[in-house]
């Protein structure tokens, strides 16, 4: 399906704008093939930012009730800012395929989320989130309609690179003061903030799988990795070294200062974590043990009960329902933790179910794709659904979703054609 994507040659880009249009015009096309470069990737970038922007929490351990404040308001323009330039963007050259499917299954549990919010109270709240959610699936379903796939998804990363690291080194003294570095500009909680990184980290490994990563980019994924165990995460961190470690999996002949180097890497981390007991200060996380864990139970056996009636049980209560209130504890409500359970609460079995089905079908595209964009769904559909297992945000309006609803567009049969098109037209810059 298409030859593997051309890396690490000293093809000028004239070469390739020529390459690209000649076999654009023997398909009819030629201006669909034709690399983004120049004003066109700064364009997409710019969207890509303000779309995590608005998508990030700006404010830690407060959920969103219906009332409207400038925190909001300022997020709400931010985001519309983002929908309004993708369809500029869109509208301003040649459309690039994209199937539909995504759009379906979105609707499907989001539907649900709203029947159940407006039987439940919740219409305001849940509406609100509902169409935030909208809007951040209708902004990347824009973009990738008018770039390559993989520019998007790189320039997601590296919007959210650049989040997490603004976030990260004003965020510095919470580390000192709470011993988990969290968001200082914006105010992003230390999952958070593990989420952003770890996207980061997945990208700039898929380009090293492709011999395409530069001592700048290792250097990156240094300090991305660094901000993940600083955070304190531990599902984050765990799931983003399986995703690392099956995408190192695809490595084909990797070269042999790249083995000798991951060596003396492996031989070195090993070394300084057992000498200075890190892994059991990372996994004790200030005495916390499995108390967290132990908590999410709670929370999720409550869950079982939650509903008062058989419409909420099979519609939830709004995407707005956080926190679920649980018996036979000290305390009377708990967050929810795990996206899926929380799923339950906000869209009943019938989200729950089209939730599950929908990341299903985005799995078996995924198997589908051209090699280079596999490795890549693959790194990032583990992370991102490994971690919604014990965290939550995943089926909201946030970081987590932008990055699956992006997988899944591109995934679906209708949108793989193009992936094998955008791959013989040669790599395009993030």
């Amino acid at each position: 399906m298409g030859g593997a994507p051309v890396v690490g040659t000293t093809t000028s880009v004239g070469d390739r704008l020529a390459a690209a249009f000649s076999a654009g015009a023997r398909r009819g096309r030629p201006t669909d093939l034709l690399p983004e470069v120049g004003a066109t990737r700064g364009r997409v970038r710019l969207i890509a930012l303000l779309v995590v922007v608005g998508a990030v929490t700006w404010r830690r351990g407060e959920y969103f009730s219906g009332s409207l404040d400038p925190v909001v308001l300022a997020k709400a323009a931010v985001s519309l800012l983002a929908l309004g330039l993708a369809l500029l963007l869109a509208q301003s050259g040649p459309r690039r395929s994209l199937g539909t499917g995504t759009v379906w299954w979105v609707g499907l549990w989001l539907g649900a989320s709203v029947l159940g919010a407006v039987t439940a109270g919740n219409a305001v709240a849940g509406g609100v989130i509902a169409v935030r959610v909208g809007i951040l699936a209708a902004t990347i379903f824009l973009l990738l309609r008018a770039a390559p796939g993989a520019q998007v998804l790189m320039a997601i990363a590296w919007a959210c690179g650049l989040t997490s690291a603004v976030a990260a080194l004003t965020g510095l003294p919470s580390f000192v003061v709470e011993g988990r570095l969290a968001g200082g500009i914006p105010a992003i909680d230390p999952n958070d903030l593990a989420l952003l990184a770890g996207v980061a980290v997945v990208v700039l490994a898929w380009r090293l799988v492709l011999d395409a990563l530069d001592a700048g980019g290792l250097l990156g994924s240094v300090f991305f990795l660094g901000v993940v165990y600083a955070t304190g995460s531990r599902t984050g961190l765990a799931v983003l070294v399986l995703a690392v470690v099956v995408m190192a999996a695809y490595i084909r002949r990797p070269r042999v200062e790249l083995v000798v180097s991951g060596l003396v890497l492996g031989v070195a981390a090993v070394v300084a974590l057992a000498s200075t007991g890190a892994v059991e200060g990372f996994a004790a996380r200030g005495g916390d043990g499995s108390s967290t864990l132990d908590s999410r139970f709670i929370a999720w056996r409550a869950s079982l009960t939650w509903a008062e009636s058989a419409w909420q049980q099979f519609f939830g209560g709004g995407l707005s329902v956080k926190i679920i209130r649980v018996r036979g504890q000290y305390w009377d409500t708990q967050p929810l933790d795990s996206s899926w359970v929380s799923l339950l609460v906000q869209g009943g079995i019938v989200g729950l179910i089209a939730a599950a089905l929908w990341v299903l079908w985005v799995v078996r595209g995924t198997r589908r794709a051209p090699r280079s964009h596999r490795i890549l769904f693959l790194g990032l559909l583990i992370f991102v659904i490994g971690r919604s297992v014990l965290e939550s945000g995943l089926f909201d309006a946030t970081p987590a979703l932008l990055v699956l609803v992006a997988v899944s567009l591109l995934a679906e049969g209708g949108s793989r054609q193009r992936l094998v098109d955008e791959q013989r037209a040669g790599p395009v810059a993030g």
